[in-house]
């Protein structure tokens, strides 16, 4: 059984198929996949992940799709390596954006290949790029 749908880089398909001239059918779309994700999401029990590389932290697809997402989660790329066992990854900071039924915080994690794990907060000295 599927526990987890993920969706990478959705705002690509959307700009890239409707002009400018075309944005209430883009609004029309991005509303018809959000009802279709909310369905399949509560008929077979699983979350339903949009992922979108960001730089500025703005509703890439506009106010339309802004409102259906029920999670916003940020997760950075910070500087430096952290150990686990004997493989390194890039730290990373993911952070609860909105979630009207959770607080604002944050937790630091790691990507390996077995999947993603915390980091202990004994790393306070990591960074987001650029910030040095």
């Amino acid at each position: 059984m599927v526990r987890l749908l993920v969706l990478d880089s959705v705002a690509a398909l959307f700009r890239s198929e409707f002009q400018a001239d075309e944005a209430v059918q883009r609004s029309r779309h991005l509303l018809a996949f959000s009802n279709t994700l909310h369905r399949l999401s509560h008929e077979y029990g699983a979350p339903g992940v949009c992922v979108n590389q960001v730089r500025l932290v703005l509703p890439a697809l506009g106010i339309a799709w802004a409102n259906q997402v029920m999670v916003r989660l940020m997760l950075k790329r910070l500087v430096g390596q952290v150990q686990s066992d004997s493989r390194s990854s890039a730290p990373r900071k993911l952070e609860v954006v909105f979630a009207p039924h959770l607080p604002r915080v944050s937790c630091l994690c790691g990507v390996w290949e077995e999947g993603v794990r915390g980091i202990p907060d004994d790393h306070s000295d990591l960074q987001p790029p650029g910030s040095l």
